[in-house]
């Protein structure tokens, strides 16, 4: 399929009118940086990793979700291209203002994206709380070494983001 037969999969299936999901799937690509022209006709192969990663995020919000689950998304990315889609994914979600349910293994990444953090241990919820409130008053000695590497860089990095989304 081709990268606009991609993003157009959710609202064809909604039964949405043609002209509908072309105008869609240009909003969409230019939201995600990707020029309608260029990327409407090209096949994700002939992509690079980090163009299949904003096309994944164009096809994920094409039907205007109210919530969106992304599981490690930038995974699969090199660091540079992590952080540029990162900075894309904030500007994204405060265009849509849409709720992002956003999990990852990376600390540095929650404290950068997140609004909220949710910490995990063997299945259980052990704090959830904003940036600031992880590095200031960790609920265990678990989130207190989860958040202790590299503290300096992470409290630059919380506050840049907080900058960033406010």
């Amino acid at each position: 399929m081709t990268v606009a037969q991609n993003i157009a999969i959710v609202p064809d299936l909604l039964r949405w009118d043609r002209e509908r999901i072309a105008r869609r799937v240009d909003e969409l690509l230019e939201l995600v940086g990707l020029d309608p022209q260029r990327y409407r006709s090209r096949f994700p192969r002939e992509l690079s990793g980090g163009e299949q990663q904003r096309v994944g995020v164009a096809r994920a919000i094409a039907a205007e979700p109210h919530v969106l689950l992304m599981d490690e998304p930038f995974g699969a990315v090199d660091a540079i291209a992590r952080r540029s889609l990162q900075d894309e994914m904030l500007r994204i979600v405060r265009t849509l203002q849409t709720t992002v349910l956003f999990v990852t293994h990376d600390v540095e990444e929650a404290l950068r994206l997140a609004d909220r953090i949710a910490v995990m241990r063997e299945g259980k919820l052990v704090q959830y709380a904003t940036p600031e409130e992880m590095l200031r008053a960790p609920a265990s000695p678990y989130v207190a070494q989860l958040f202790a590497v590299n503290a300096d860089l992470r409290r630059y990095e919380a506050l840049r983001a907080e900058l960033i989304r406010g």
